[in-house]
């Protein structure tokens, strides 16, 4: 259930002007007149947070949420350092993105951990399904810091002027924060692209040594395939009538096979 912290009427905002708000929560920034709007949440990897509907008008700060608790118990936390409603909403997005570059780390790891799977082939025989779960994972996280950083460059701006200067620092240093950890995102995103190639080399690797093989096995016993074509036909050979014909047939197999694997052998095609 949404509650908030304050009142909507004090702010200029009817009812129903909110409940169309909240209806959407997606990550986003409105300038309106004399009025800025936002809407943030934590990375999907943590799930710690839903989505904070903040509304800055003139010196007061109206947010909107279903956990309206935590936020109330977060400010109180700094009660006697806040100065202005920049600083409130400086703490607030401070709380969203802390322990982000931890998780983002824990990702990494478990990236790492893939790679030296796929390397070292073992107990991973197919990895595509695991890389495929954190490549989708890593472009929903790219996608959520390229929202925030959207959103911080309009808080920079500050349009309607409702954010004092000291504020803004502080804004700004978040806002080079999540710069850096959208660069990780994009990082982390290269190098599951450079593990599936990898891989995908690998695999190649194996299938051209198993073709390998079956063409050296083919050509091997192509010849006795010539021999029995050639005795085969219907014609009268002075061999036939020979007691030595059958062991000479056997003879000439055998010497055919073991050339033939003396020649691979020792060209190294196998």
């Amino acid at each position: 259930m949404v509650e908030a912290l304050g009142h909507a009427g004090d702010y200029g905002m009817t009812e129903e002007f909110l409940e169309k708000i909240l209806k959407n929560n997606t990550l986003r920034f409105e300038s309106h007149e004399g009025m800025d709007f936002l809407c943030v949440s934590d990375m999907g990897e943590k799930r710690r947070l839903s989505a904070v509907y903040i509304f800055i008008k003139g010196d007061g700060l109206f947010i909107a949420t279903d956990i309206a608790d935590d936020i109330q118990a977060l400010l109180e936390n700094y009660e006697g350092s806040i100065h202005g409603i920049g600083n409130i909403l400086f703490i607030i997005l401070d709380d969203i993105l802390e322990g982000d570059k931890n998780a983002l780390e824990g990702i990494e790891e478990q990236i790492t951990t893939l790679e030296n799977e796929v390397i070292t082939d073992r107990g991973n025989k197919n990895p595509i399904k695991k890389i495929i779960a954190l490549r989708k994972n890593l472009r929903q996280l790219k996608h959520y810091y390229e929202q925030l950083v959207t959103i911080f460059s309009y808080i920079e701006a500050n349009e309607n002027d409702l954010v004092d200067r000291k504020s803004l620092k502080l804004l700004k240093i978040l806002s080079g924060k999540v710069d850096r950890l959208h660069s990780n995102v994009l990082t982390l995103i290269e190098y599951v692209s450079q593990i599936r190639e990898a891989y995908q080399a690998e695999v190649d690797i194996q299938l051209n040594s198993t073709m390998k093989i079956f063409t050296v096995i083919t050509t091997i016993f192509f010849p006795l395939s010539l021999i029995a074509g050639w005795y085969g036909m219907n014609f009268r050979m002075p061999e036939y009538n020979s007691p030595f014909g059958y062991p000479m047939v056997i003879l000439l197999s055998v010497m055919v096979v073991a050339g033939s694997i003396y020649f691979f052998k020792k060209n190294r095609w196998f």
